[in-house]
This record gives structure tokens, C-alpha cells and sequence, in this order.
């Protein structure tokens, strides 16, 4: 048995056990690279196990092949088929018939899928021994475990399709043709009319998951609590504050209502401070999951009204926590302050630009823009607390601001899709005569002109007729460079 285990070795390292694989096996002493090997080796996997307790069942029943790991198992399996022509089929049938023909469990899906791959592969007989020809397709072709799981807990959009049918987008007229359906049928008619009120709730500014209603006494906790929150003026008090809204938002199972009840923005600077600092959700069912709705229950609000620069502690606690989170602040402060209806004002700006420098990676700003400029509605879809969805669209309000900020990403060389790159030069061409006079324009459009001229060289004409449209000490320059470039 020793000198088999090189070639052991050889088969477990190799990432596909095949006749290739075998045969780069170095040929020496009695493991050559040939078909007498193989058949060697078929007969050191159905030679008897010498070392089995006497006391086990039926010991004289055990092979070689059943103390194998299972992914040597399925690597000795693949490569018997490819070696299959060159070996006594009877022998293949008896050992793909121990695996086969096994109580469920003893051998893994991929063993039992390489024993009928080998059995496939062998002459047609009067199906295998010790195994029912329909009890052995039924048991094979069923799904493996983890697929029953998943069917098991979710209502398929299709019997044979183990999808949640809230997984599935509907398929609306985004520019959409009949190529998205399915047969000719759209996947709205196949998902179920009960959904009908998850698709109602995406509509809305947070996507908020169903949880269960809040109780007449949580309501009466969150009301006392919210008298609290804004006439707290000792720290001490403070931090038991905070600790008794955490440990009401545990207690009712949904934060997000707690939330919207208590109103924490509307507590001082110190307050709002020490709740960025302290209070820790699980909130799974919303995107950026608890760091979001602190964010956005805590801190956006302020961002959403904002006309001066905050005050530095609560600017500073807060790009703390968005350094830890910068998938959270995608979702609660980027997405619904740049989407704000009123449009982005400098001091809003000023933060935002702040947060890009310091706390995101280039990837998530790269992200950012791309879901912002190029993504369906759906994806803009941005996380707020219910009393600010009047505040927060789905749309970009192009302001001077809006601008300086894309200016300031790109000065940090991000690298952007080419989609997004397309979108802002239909910007530049729509809002060229709108901000003819701005020099937060002009400056976007030269950084614009010299960090992505290689990606949309192709649309000089349209972006020197921009260029011509403006009228500041810029626009000269501009045009000097979109045509020595051209």
C-alpha cells in the first residue's frame, strides 16, 4: 500500500482528476503512467480493509474506496472513467454499485455523481447490481441538500425553481422588450398577487422590512423616551438615555418604528453626538443593515436641513462612524442628501466631500456614481426615515454644489464606469447653457476634460459645442485642450 501513496498525493493535488492528470504522475517502480496502472489501482480501491474491527457489520464488506476522503473518492472516480476502456467493466459495475447502491449520506453528491458518470460510460447491461434501475435515477437525480433547503423556505416563482419570488424584479417598461420575458410571459404575471404590497413598499424612500407592529407599551416607552431625548441635559443621563432607546429598539423588533417615534435629530449636538457614538442596531432587513438606520435616524437629518457648517464634534463623531461603515453611508447619507429636492447647497456639499475623502474607498465611490448616474431607479432608491420623504426624490437636481462634488471625486482620480463617464457628458451637453457663467461648471468640465479624455475622446464634437456654450476665463482653455487633443 505504501507505494501507492505518492500517487495518492498526486491525485489529491490535482484539481481534476483525469487520464492527463495521471499521466504527468512521474513513471517509476510499480506506478507507471499506463493502463496496467489504472487497473492497479481499481483493484487497490476494492481490496478489503485488513484494519476493520471484527465487531463492525459485515467487515469482510468494507473496500479501500470507503476509507478514502470523499474528494479523493470523487477524484479516483473521474479518473477510472477517463481510464474506463482499459479496465474489467464488471469490477467498474461492483465498485460504482457499493457507492450507488449506499444508505443516504455514506457518500457525498459528487462520489455518487462520478459513480454514474463511470457507469454511464460502460457498456449497456441489465441495469447495476444491487441497485434498482428507477430507485437509483430517482435518488440520483434529486436536488442535493442545500437546494431542498432553500425550496423548502421559499415560494418559488416556478415549481421547478427554487427562487423567492421577492428575489425576482418585476419586469416593468424600463426600456425593457419582450427579450426579458419568459415564453412571452412577463415575470409580474408569475409572481404572486400577495407581493403585490412589497412592491408598494420599494416605492417608498426606506425599503423598510416587515416587522411586527409596535405594542401599546413599547409606544408608551418611545413617547417618554422621546420627551427625554430633547430636554436631557446631564452626560450621565444622556448615556442611560441612549442605552434605553438600544434596549427598546431590541425589545419591539423593529428599530425603524422606534425610530420615526422617538425623532432623535431633533436633539441637541451633545445628544446627537453621544448617540452616533453609542447606539448599535441589528437591523438586517435594511440595506447597510444598523450603522444605516443610526445614520440615517441620527445624522442625515441634520445634513437634510443643513445651511451653515455643522459643529465640528458632531461632524467629527460622525465621520468616525462612517469610516466604519462605508457600505451604510452609501445608503443613508450619499444616496438622500445628493437626491434631496431642493438640490445640494455648499455647506451639504462641503460634508459630502469630506466623507468621500476620507471615509470611502475608491471602489464604493466608484459604485456610488455609477448606481447614481447609470443604475435603474431602483437602485437610487435612498434610505430615509419616513418624516423626510418629502425631502428625499429619486432624481439628481443639478446645482452648482452637485458640480463641485463631482469635481472633488473626480480630482481623487476615481475611476469611473463607462456608463457613468456617457451620462455626464449628456449632463455637461443639457446643462452647459444653465451654468454658462458658473465657474464650479467650468472647473468640473476641465477636470472632467483632462482625467477622462481617453474614455470620451470619441465625444469631442459634443463636448467642444458644450465648451462653446460657457462663458467664463475658462472656457478658452478648455477648448484648447478638446481640440489640440482631437
Amino acid at each position: 500500500m505504501e507505494q501507492w501513496l505518492p500517487l495518492f498525493r498526486h491525485l489529491l493535488a490535482c484539481p481534476v482528476a483525469n487520464a492527463a492528470a495521471f499521466s504527468s504522475f512521474p513513471a517509476s517502480g510499480d506506478c507507471p503512467s499506463s493502463p496496467p496502472a489504472a487497473a492497479a489501482l481499481l483493484r487497490i480501491l476494492l481490496s478489503p480493509v485488513p484494519t476493520l474491527p471484527a465487531s463492525a457489520p459485515d467487515p469482510k464488506a468494507a473496500i479501500l474506496f470507503q476509507t478514502l476522503p470523499p474528494f479523493l473518492q470523487s477524484q479516483a472516480l473521474s479518473f477510472l472513467a477517463s481510464s474506463a476502456g482499459f479496465l474489467d467493466p464488471h469490477l467498474l459495475r461492483f465498485l460504482t454499485a457499493r457507492v450507488l447502491s449506499a444508505p443516504p449520506g455514506r457518500y457525498g453528491f459528487w462520489a455518487r455523481r462520478g459513480a454514474r458518470h463511470l457507469l454511464d460510460g460502460l457498456p449497456e447491461e441489465e441495469g447495476v447490481p444491487g441497485v434498482a434501475s428507477e430507485e437509483f435515477v430517482d435518488g440520483f437525480h434529486e436536488p442535493p441538500p442545500w437546494l431542498k433547503e432553500a425550496a423548502a423556505r421559499a415560494r418559488p416563482v416556478l415549481p421547478w425553481l427554487p427562487v423567492d419570488c421577492r428575489s425576482v424584479k418585476h419586469s416593468r417598461t424600463h426600456g425593457r422588450g419582450a427579450g426579458d420575458s419568459l415564453d412571452g410571459i412577463g415575470l409580474e404575471t408569475l409572481v404572486l398577487a400577495q407581493d403585490e404590497d412589497v412592491e408598494m413598499q420599494e416605492a417608498e424612500c426606506v425599503p423598510l422590512t416587515r416587522a411586527p407592529p409596535l405594542g401599546d407599551s413599547i409606544v408608551q416607552k418611545a413617547l417618554a423616551v422621546q420627551k427625554e431625548i430633547v430636554t436631557v441635559e446631564s452626560g450621565l443621563v444622556v448615556q442611560r438615555v441612549v442605552k434605553d432607546l438600544q434596549d427598546l429598539c431590541v425589545e419591539s423588533r423593529n428599530a425603524a418604528a422606534v425610530l420615526s417615534l422617538v425623532q432623535p435629530w431633533e436633539a441637541d449636538d451633545e445628544t446627537l453626538r453621544v448617540l452616533l457614538s453609542n447606539l448599535v442596531l441589528q437591523e438586517d432587513g435594511m440595506r447597510g443593515g444598523g450603522p444605516a438606520l443610526v445614520l440615517c435616524s441620527v445624522f442625515l437629518p441634520q445634513l437634510l436641513e443643513l445651511q451653515r457648517p455643522p459643529s465640528s464634534v458632531l461632524l467629527s463623531t460622525a465621520l468616525d462612524l462612517c469610516k466604519r461603515h462605508p457600505a451604510a453611508v452609501l445608503e443613508a447619507v450619499l444616496f438622500p442628501l445628493v437626491l434631496r429636492k431642493g438640490g445640494l447647497n455648499v455647506p451639504q456639499c462641503d460634508v459630502l466631500t469630506r466623507i468621500v475623502k476620507e471615509c470611502m474607498h475608491p471602489l464604493h465611490v466608484s459604485a456610488f456614481c455609477h448606481r447614481l448616474l447609470s443604475g435603474e431607479e431602483q437602485e437610487r432608491k435612498p434610505l430615509c426615515m419616513p418624516q423626510h420623504h418629502e425631502t428625499v426624490g429619486t432624481h439628481l437636481v443639478w446645482t452648482e454644489s452637485l458640480f463641485t462634488l463631482f469635481y472633488s471625486i473626480l480630482s481623487q482620480d476615481i475611476c469611473l464606469t463607462p456608463s457613468t463617464i456617457g451620462e455626464l457628458i449628456s449632463v455637461i451637453d443639457e446643462r452647459a447653457s444653465e451654468f454658462s457663467r458658473s465657474l464650479k461648471f467650468g472647473n468640473f468640465l476641465k477636470c472632467f476634460v483632462l482625467k477622462c479624455w481617453h474614455q470620451c475622446k470619441n465625444q469631442r464634437v459634443l463636448l467642444e459645442r458644450a465648451a462653446e456654450r460657457t462663458n467664463t476665463f475658462l472656457t478658452k482653455a478648455i477648448l484648447v485642450k478638446l481640440r489640440s487633443a482631437g
